[in-house]
């Protein structure tokens, strides 16, 4: 497995490569949300690919994540996937999250999910 962190002007891209197991999808989230703390940050591009797809999502405790995402309404996270495969299984995963309110969505390019993240920054500003 690897992975990646970039700032990429207000939103942090996260990447992973070649994710195979329960424990590195469970060690790339709390990276990833270290990531997240560290650079205060609530909109997040993960970007995965070669990887085995997570449809078992209870198995990854994902669940629990989206709680957290979910208590913070201006957290975004878009999904995107390198097969037909992966984005099914972010699909499903996507359909979880707002099940229990996290604000998460899948999209087919980086171009449209940098923007959907980028136009929840607007939107919580035209709020103040």
């Amino acid at each position: 497995m690897q992975y990646k962190f970039t700032l990429l002007q207000d939103c942090l891209r996260a990447e992973l490569v070649g994710r195979e197991s329960v424990a590195e999808t469970q060690e790339f989230i709390r990276l990833a949300t270290a990531e997240v703390v560290k650079h205060r940050c609530p909109r997040i591009l993960v970007w995965v690919r070669r990887s085995r797809p997570i449809f078992k999502v209870e198995q990854y405790r994902i669940s629990e994540h989206f709680k957290q995402i979910a208590a913070n309404p201006q957290v975004r996270v878009a999904l995107l996937a390198d097969t037909e495969e992966l984005r099914a299984a972010h699909e499903y995963i996507e359909v979880l999250a707002r099940q229990q309110g996290a604000n998460v969505r899948v999209f087919r390019d980086e171009p449209s999910a940098l923007e959907w993240l980028r136009a929840g920054v607007l939107q919580s500003q035209e709020k103040r």
